[in-house]
């Protein structure tokens, strides 16, 4: 019996080598993608799979027959332009062995082309947040997701997001969203979604200028609204560090309790760096915006509580170098943060846990180039500094990271890759060549406010990126500033002090010099002849040292005859007082004339001769006349 049987066995194997086939099982028809539902329009793949059939060549047979490929394992329906039925079968065939018939395959009912449908949990974005949008097709699995978004309903679809397999986006700007299904190969996509419109609360965001301080310079900000609209209000903060985690705390900048009508808002007296926010509120509503995005205004100098220092020592670096940032003061938790964000922050910024001490070593990359400051976890902010990262095949320019003070003599030099000191460098200030000889190192003897700049070294046909040198004023400066300010005014303050003395002595000098005396000390003194002699002081600018006396007749004779004046000059002669005074002549006629001014002033006085009889006058001569004389004694 066993014999029988191994005989058999024998038999069997030597046919199946010599026949190269065995017995096979009976053929199947699956579906790829094995889909629930199909739709009009799709192309969907049967193929045909024989158990155990192992890697030999098989030619197939389909029923219906495969117009496209007859002998092929696969059958692929067009099921938008070709004909289809419900049952499909195949068999294989290989030499002069076959397989059976395949039990039939029914397809799944051909749908007509769905269209996606958009949903949204709100329509309405947070003024710091997103909305998620979801988008589906029935209840079918395989389908991937595009997105479009339109500025409004008549702008053009943008696609801005492709083959998205969850069919969850979330946005955080406002517009029209819709989106669509798609899937196989060649992709069949279903028809496009209903639009949906999400708006934006209101955002503000915050401008600073300058970003950078000088000394005496104001900051301003400047808070927008976007969407913009009228009838905001607007709060301004001052940020300060949280030590609990990387955010800041907001608090009232002084005269912003109330807000400000305005979207600007002007800070005096701001020295060193700082972070500050905004936010607006519409009329008398009691809802606000959410605040702005911190924005910094930075101070290269340093404040007593903060300092930052960089080493090496320098504004620019080579890619992949290490450089070590050193919070200094008297705190002890600090934080390292820059401007603008890193692209991966765990990689290059420094948190409250990570810092060792004070200090944070980083390894540049090309996005580090920045600027960079520390804040301590009571809210102090140090001083900032820029760091520029260069290529490994360039040059870098080895100049200050921080202020340079007035006065104090500075180094630039050129190095590359290596840190070598290079020769024949060509310097340039804000874009000027410096020297038109090349030179080893750029020597400024002493720093002033004139040399601050950006800054560049050229050699070989290579040229480094530009750092700004910033000068600051010595101690000495405001005294400086000070004497140079009184230079220029002292001049013009004792011009103007003079013009007011010129003034003053003239309003206080005497009348006398200026207008003719009208009446002065009148003397009156009577002759023998019944003379009368008047002595009149007047002030002329015809002449001077000279006095007139006007002698006039008594009244009786006055009226009786016409006058006839006679001028004499008195010369004024000073008297000494040890000689005997001069006896008086007969035919003198005497007036004493006190001056009241004691500074000599031209007096003149008329002197009138007037006799009883005019005809003795006539028959007189002249030299008669004047040989009688008039004396005046001046005192």
């Amino acid at each position: 019996m066993g014999q029988t049987w191994l005989c058999r066995l024998g038999l069997y194997l030597l046919c199946t080598l010599c026949c190269g086939y065995a017995e096979v099982s009976k053929p199947t028809v699956i579906l790829q993608p094995n889909w629930s539902e199909i739709f009009r329009g799709e192309t969907v793949t049967l193929r045909c799979e024989i158990q155990g059939g192992g890697g030999a060549q098989w030619t197939y047979e389909w029923s219906p027959a495969n117009r496209n490929s007859p002998s092929s394992s696969e059958y692929r329906i067009n099921t938008a332009t070709e004909p289809y039925s419900g049952d499909y079968s195949c068999m294989a065939r290989r030499g002069s062995e076959q397989t059976e018939w395949s039990s039939a395959f029914r397809l799944p009912s051909v749908l007509y082309k769905p269209r996606a449908t958009l949903t949204a949990d709100k329509t309405i974005i947070p003024a710091v947040g997103s909305v998620a949008l979801r988008c589906s097709v029935s209840s079918s699995a395989g389908w991937k997701y595009d997105w479009f978004r339109q500025e409004s309903v008549s702008s053009p679809a943008q696609l801005i997001r492709t083959k998205e397999p969850d069919g969850v986006l979330r946005v955080s700007e406002g517009g029209v969203y819709s989106c669509r299904g798609g899937r196989g190969d060649p992709a069949f996509y279903t028809e496009t979604s209903t639009e949906v419109t999400i708006q934006e609360t209101a955002k503000p965001v915050l401008f600073v200028s300058p970003s950078w301080l000088s000394p005496g310079a104001s900051v301003t900000l400047s808070c927008e609204v976007k969407p913009s609209s009228a009838g905001w209000r607007f709060f301004w903060y001052k940020a300060v560090p949280e030590r609990s985690s990387s955010s800041y705390s907001f608090y009232p900048m002084p005269g912003s309790t109330n807000g400000t009508e305005q979207n600007s808002f002007l800070i005096n007296g701001q020295n060193h760096t700082a972070g500050y926010v905004c936010r607006a509120r519409r009329g008398e509503s009691v809802i606000y915006t959410d605040y702005s995005q911190p924005k910094f205004v930075w101070s290269a100098d340093s404040p007593p509580a903060a300092s930052l220092s960089v080493s090496p020592d320098r504004v620019q670096h080579f890619l992949h170098q290490s450089v070590t940032l050193n919070c200094t003061g008297n705190k002890t938790q600090w934080r390292v943060k820059s401007f603008p964000e890193p692209v991966r922050p765990s990689s290059s910024q420094c948190s409250w846990r990570t810092m060792t001490g004070s200090s944070c070593t980083i390894k540049l990359l090309q996005h580090h180039s920045g600027v960079y400051w520390c804040e301590s976890g009571s809210g102090d902010f140090s001083n900032a500094v820029n760091i520029t990262v260069q290529n490994n095949d360039g040059l870098i320019l080895v100049s200050p990271v921080h202020p340079v003070t007035e006065g104090d003599p500075v180094t630039l030099s050129c190095r590359d890759k290596q840190q070598k000191l290079l020769s024949k460098v060509f310097f340039y200030h804000n874009d000027k060549l410096l020297h038109n000889d090349s030179r080893e190192e750029l020597n400024i003897s002493a720093v002033s406010k004139s040399h601050e700049g950006f800054y560049k070294c050229q050699h070989s046909g290579k040229e480094s990126p530009q750092s700004w040198m910033a000068v600051r004023e010595s101690l000495s400066s405001p005294v400086s500033s000070s004497f140079s300010v009184m230079l220029i005014l002292g001049p013009i303050i004792g011009i103007v002090l003079i013009i007011l003395l010129l003034l003053l002595w003239r309003y206080k000098r005497p009348k006398d010099l200026f207008f003719p005396r009208s009446k002065s000390a009148n003397q009156r003194s009577t002759t023998n002849d019944g003379v009368e002699t008047e002595i009149s002081e007047y002030s002329s600018p015809l002449q001077a040292d000279a006095l007139y006396a006007s002698v006039k007749d008594s009244p009786a004779t006055e009226t009786a005859e016409p006058k006839e004046i006679t001028y004499s000059m008195i010369k004024l002669k000073k008297l000494r007082r040890k000689k005997r005074p001069r006896e008086p002549d007969e035919r003198v006629v005497y007036s004493e004339v006190k001056p009241a001014a004691a500074e000599p002033i031209p007096m003149y006085a008329e002197i009138n001769h007037k006799n009883k009889a005019k005809k003795e006058k006539k028959e007189k001569s002249s030299p008669a006349a004047t040989d009688e004389s008039v004396y005046s004694e001046v005192k």
